[in-house]
């Protein structure tokens, strides 16, 4: 699956159709768009290779079998929702019946899914073979994330998308629960450095290694005791 540019105005076309008719022949949607099937191939093509279509071989009782275009999941982004509208009138009624800490309390708990998620990804795995499954991980998650090498014990991570720039406007939870889940699943000090809801380009983060040696000693270090003469 490659990555997808905006679609034509012939590609939405195809959508479209898909969208109300469920499924249908090249042949069936080229009657539909009045082109010629050489030209609907090519559109069902480039659909297809960007994981917007699947296909299914029909089988016929008479004549020969044909394939069935139909739309995956993915292509539900190029059609209206309010995804976007529902999650914070929810977390808005969320604040009116319980309070702000409630909300705290269901990003903390998100944080928490989120490692044990993706921790089985970072583990065996040394600090920078880390910091590039970090950036897979937000790159899947719509964040176009990469990351270079700044010295031996830093890198900086840049998301150039924030995949939810509008509940983080309005919930800055949000962006606390993504900087403390890479804190655990990389096991270092992250800092943010620039913040696309502050209306910087990107959100760009340094990331710093913690010496073994001080993280061991953080794990063993104990509260003195008060030692009475006598």
């Amino acid at each position: 699956m490659e990555s997808y540019r905006q679609p034509t105005p012939a590609e939405i076309k195809v959508l479209h159709h898909l969208k109300q008719v469920r499924a249908s022949t090249a042949k069936q949607i080229a009657t539909f768009l009045n082109v010629t099937p050489m030209a609907v191939h090519h559109h069902l093509a480039v659909l297809e290779k960007a994981g917007l279509l699947a296909t299914a071989l029909e089988r016929r009782r008479t004549g020969r079998p044909a394939y069935l275009y139909s739309l995956t999941d993915r292509a539900g982004a190029f059609f209206p929702n309010e995804y976007v509208d529902f999650v914070n009138r929810l977390l808005g009624a969320i604040v009116q019946l319980d309070g702000k800490a409630k909300v705290a309390t269901i990003f903390k708990k998100m944080k928490k899914n989120a490692v044990t998620q993706y921790g089985p990804r970072m583990a065996g795995k040394s600090f920078e073979e880390r910091v590039v499954e970090m950036a897979k991980i937000q790159t899947e998650s719509g964040y176009m994330a990469d990351w270079r090498r700044l010295d031996d014990n830093t890198f900086e991570l840049t998301e150039n998308n924030c995949a939810i720039l509008q509940v983080a406007r309005n919930c800055p939870q949000a962006c606390e629960c993504e900087l403390r889940m890479m804190q655990e699943l990389l096991g270092a000090k992250v800092n943010r450095q620039e913040h696309i809801v502050k209306g910087d380009s990107s959100c760009r983060y340094m990331i710093q290694e913690i010496p073994r040696s001080a993280e061991k000693r953080s794990r063993t270090r104990r509260p003195a005791t008060a030692r009475t003469a006598g």
